[in-house]
């Protein structure tokens, strides 16, 4: 009896968190935190231990990733605001050259998803796209679908936006946060192409709509090394902290360690945006900072909230109950990846959010990880991306972001579950064989 009581707490708790916002279309931090008391009271978990469980998971999770998310926020609206992104996307543009836009979209929104979530980073870039087409004679709604699987890409696979790294935190892997960013680029980069193609050759059936409005072609750009520095400079101090204690280094090089610990390197990276703010110009750039701060609280509290269901979802007899399961029928390596892709997949239909999915299925698979032969640095990490890959499949009408590519990418409901909503199910198969692909390499 008691092993059905714990299987039923579970998917009552996860029947919360889709119909909750559904009916009540209150913010997903409540829904959450309905979904770690209903699982509690259902399986049985003492009141007192209950609420402990709510309160240590909440300030756990923020304690690791609280700052970050907080960074991240500022440092995406400080580039949004100073339209550094703008240059970025107007020289990637070039960069690639002018006969192939849709691939300078695809590599914008790559780019750009990483430090800016992808809701955020699309309505700002789909404004380029109208006189982007008019220059080069690309096809629109290549660009919008290009533009949008690019942000949505490294949105969900990269840190420091807030699915991957509360999952990375919940599975332990808070410390390794450089080599879950690397891995996640990695797998990106093929999620990327697949979307490319796809983009490329059914964009040109999409017709958007596009107004004289959406053109910023003459908006003022600041310089490009400016609006590079922020960016890239985190990334790659992250990336050499990860590597710093996998190589001997010298007494005064090992500042590098100091410097690639991802808060540190996220703050740095937010002081390098401000040499972006003319002050002059922008007497209100303080408000940008308070505006930002405000929308991470949102965002943070949702993590946090769901660090309180992984909590009570660890301290409750479910995981002891899963982890003798998995060892009575132990599923390893490549069929684990699968199955927490699979899982993470059907909860980001079910209820339309993407870091809900992450934070959710890291949860409740974290206690499974070691018993399924998942255990270096590396399984781990690629763990993440297979969870990831999954909470892209598939964006549909109780996705918010599906609704912003529709109504900012001009485009018909029809069209957008037509075109984009397969495109993001390709991109999850993408993430998932080239997971698997590396699983078996490292």
């Amino acid at each position: 009896m008691e092993p059905i009581r714990l299987v039923l707490a579970l998917v009552i708790a996860i029947g919360c968190t889709i119909a909750w916002p559904r009916f009540t279309k209150l913010n997903p931090f409540f829904s959450l935190l309905a979904a770690s008391l209903l699982f509690g009271m259902v399986a049985g978990v003492p009141w007192d231990s209950l609420i402990s469980s709510i309160q240590t998971g909440f300030g756990g999770l923020l304690q690791q990733i609280g700052i970050l998310v907080a960074f991240g926020s500022v440092l995406g609206s400080i580039l949004e605001k100073t339209h550094a992104i703008n240059t970025i996307s107007h020289g990637m543009v070039k960069l690639v050259g002018p006969g192939k836009p849709v691939l300078a979209m695809s590599a914008i929104g790559v780019l750009v998803g990483i430090p800016v979530f992808c809701d955020s980073g699309f309505i700002i870039l789909s404004r380029l796209i109208p006189s982007i087409a008019s220059q080069t004679g690309a096809s629109g709604g290549s660009m919008t679908l290009a533009l949008a699987s690019g942000l949505i890409t490294t949105h969900v696979l990269v840190p420091p936006t807030p699915g991957p790294l509360a999952a990375a935190t919940n599975l332990g892997m808070g410390s390794q946060l450089g080599l879950v960013m690397m891995l996640g680029l990695v797998v990106s980069i093929p999620v990327a192409l697949v979307a490319y193609v796809f983009a490329k050759h059914r964009g040109s059936l999409v017709t958007p709509v596009f107004s004289s409005e959406l053109n910023s072609s003459h908006i003022k750009n600041p310089h490009t090394l400016l609006c590079w520095l922020p960016l890239l400079t985190p990334v790659l101090l992250i990336a050499a902290g990860s590597m710093a204690p996998m190589v001997h280094l010298s007494p005064g090089l090992k500042w590098l360690a100091i410097l690639g610990n991802p808060m540190i390197a996220l703050g740095i990276g937010v002081i390098l945006s401000l040499l972006l703010v003319e002050p002059s110009k922008n007497p209100d750039w303080t408000t940008w900072v308070t505006e930002a701060l405000k929308d991470a609280g949102v965002i943070i509290l949702i993590t946090g909230a769901g660090g309180s269901f992984g909590m009570v979802i660890r301290n409750s007899d479910l995981a002891t109950l899963l982890t003798l399961q998995a060892n009575a029928t132990p599923v390893h390596g490549l069929v684990f990846l699968m199955m927490a892709w699979l899982l993470a997949a059907l909860l980001k239909t079910a209820q339309g959010s993407s870091t809900t999915s992450m934070i959710m299925v890291s949860a409740v698979l974290a206690p499974l990880a070691s018993s399924a032969g998942i255990t270096s640095g590396a399984h781990m990490a690629l763990l993440v991306t297979a969870i990831a890959g999954g909470s892209l499949v598939v964006s549909h009408a109780n996705d918010s972001y599906f609704w912003v590519v529709s109504q900012f990418g001009r485009i018909s409901t029809k069209q957008t579950l037509g075109y984009y909503t397969p495109m993001t199910l390709i991109q999850g198969v993408a993430a998932l064989i080239m997971t698997l692909l590396l699983f078996m390499l490292v």
